[in-house]
C-alpha cells in the first residue's frame, strides 16, 4: 500500500519532483522523493490573436497543440502548422498558422459563445469502406492494452488513446485530461506525416459528444474504447458513419454506431 503526501516540487522536463511517505503493508512509513507527470495551465496564443487555455503536462506540447488544431477542425495537416513558441516559466505558448488557418480560428471564435469556440457544421470527411471482422477489433483492443501496460509508470496518466490502421498502432498520447490525450494521438500522427483520415481511434475512456466531434472532423471512421460513449456521441457518430465500438467486458463487444463496419 503507499499513500502520498506532497511537500515540495521541483519542475523538470515533463515531471514534478515531490516527496511523498510510502507505507509498507506492516504500517512503516518511508521518506522519499518520486517523480510524477507535472500539470499546469498554459496559455495558447494564435498569431497574436485567439487564444485559449489548455491544462496539461508541459511535455510533448506541439503534438498537443497540433492535435487541437486538427480536431478543432482549423488546418488539415502540418504544412499549415508554422511555428510554436513555449515560454514555461509565464505558462504561455505563441503558435503561428498560415493566414487561412488563423482567419478560420478567429471567425469560430467571433461566432462562439463567450469563452468557447462555435461548433459549426462541416461535411462528412470518411469513406464507407472500413470494415472489421470482430476479432480484428478484439485484437486491436488487445494491443492497445498491452500498449498501456508498457509504458513508464510515470508515464501512465490517466488517460491513453492511440490511432491505428491495418492492425497497427501508428500513435498514442496520455494525459490527465480525456481530450488532451486525443489531441497528443492527433498531432503525433499528423506531425508523422500521416493523414487521420480513416483512422481507427483507441481509447480507454468513453466518449463525449466534444470528442466524437473533433474525431470526425478528422475524418476519423472508427473508435474502439473502453467505455461506453454518452448519447449526444452516439448520435453524432451516426451522422457521420463513425463506428464506436466498446470491448469494456472481456472480449465482448458492444457496437453503438455504424454497426455494418464490424462484420
Amino acid at each position: 500500500m503507499r499513500r502520498g503526501d506532497c511537500v515540495s516540487s521541483e519542475a523538470t522536463t515533463g515531471l514534478s519532483k515531490v516527496e511523498v511517505i510510502r507505507i509498507d503493508p506492516e504500517r512503516i512509513g518511508e521518506a522519499t522523493v518520486e517523480y510524477v507527470p507535472a500539470e499546469s495551465e498554459y496559455r495558447i496564443i494564435v498569431n497574436n490573436q485567439t487564444e485559449t487555455n489548455l491544462h496539461c503536462a508541459p511535455h510533448r506540447i506541439k503534438s498537443l497543440v497540433v492535435g487541437w488544431l486538427i480536431g478543432e477542425g482549423v488546418i488539415e495537416n502540418e504544412r499549415e502548422f508554422i511555428a510554436i513558441d513555449t515560454d514555461l516559466e509565464n505558462f504561455v505558448i505563441r503558435v503561428t498558422v498560415d493566414e487561412k488557418a488563423a482567419a478560420e480560428l478567429a471567425t469560430r471564435a467571433l461566432t462562439g459563445p463567450v469563452g468557447k469556440l462555435s461548433e459549426p457544421a462541416f461535411p462528412r470527411r470518411v469513406s464507407t469502406e472500413l470494415e472489421m471482422k470482430p476479432e480484428q477489433v478484439v485484437e486491436l483492443a488487445q494491443q492497445f492494452r498491452k500498449l498501456f501496460l508498457g509504458l513508464r509508470s510515470n508515464e501512465r496518466m490517466c488517460y491513453l488513446a492511440a490511432f491505428a490502421q491495418n492492425g497497427e498502432i501508428q500513435s498514442y498520447g496520455e494525459g490527465f485530461h480525456r481530450i488532451n490525450a486525443l489531441y497528443r494521438a492527433l498531432g503525433e500522427l499528423v506531425i508523422a506525416g500521416v493523414t487521420p483520415s480513416d483512422r481507427i481511434a483507441l481509447a480507454n475512456f468513453g466518449l463525449t459528444q466534444q470528442m466524437t466531434l473533433r474525431l470526425a472532423r478528422a475524418g476519423v471512421c472508427m473508435a474502439i474504447t473502453a467505455a461506453p460513449p454518452s448519447s449526444a456521441a452516439i448520435q453524432v457518430a451516426n451522422d457521420y458513419y463513425m463506428c464506436i465500438a466498446s470491448t469494456a467486458i472481456g472480449n465482448q463487444i458492444t457496437v453503438y454506431s455504424a454497426p455494418w463496419r464490424v462484420i
